[in-house]
C-alpha cells in the first residue's frame, strides 16, 4: 500500500496536481447549448453574470453557469453578451428532461 501512494505521489508531482482552469470548466453539470438544441426542453429561469479584468467573459459566464446549476438547469444558452468597461453575460437557463 506504501509503494502505491508513493507511486501515486511520485506521478502527481510529475504530471502536475494543479487543477488548471479549463479542467475545472469540465466538472460543470450544465451544458452550453444553441437554441435548436433545447427545442424539446423547458425553459424556467435567466441567468446572469458580470466580470471585469482580464478573465471578465470567462468569470461572468461561470458565475451565469452556477446559478444555473444552483437551480437544477440542465443547459444553458447565451442571449447576450456585453463586453464593454464591464462584461456582462445574460443566459435562458434550461431543464431537459432525456
Amino acid at each position: 500500500m506504501l509503494k502505491f501512494i508513493t507511486a501515486l505521489l511520485a506521478s502527481c508531482l510529475l504530471l502536475g496536481c494543479a487543477t488548471s482552469e479549463e479542467q475545472q470548466e469540465f466538472y460543470y453539470r450544465i451544458n452550453e447549448a444553441y437554441d435548436f438544441e433545447v427545442t424539446h426542453c423547458d425553459s424556467f429561469a435567466m441567468a446572469r453574470g458580470k466580470g471585469r479584468g482580464e478573465f471578465a467573459l470567462k468569470d461572468a459566464k461561470m458565475q451565469a453557469k452556477s446559478y444555473g446549476e444552483e437551480i437544477g438547469g440542465t443547459h444553458i444558452v447565451w442571449l447576450q453578451v456585453d463586453e464593454e468597461e464591464e462584461t456582462k453575460v445574460i443566459a435562458v437557463v434550461y431543464k431537459c428532461l432525456l
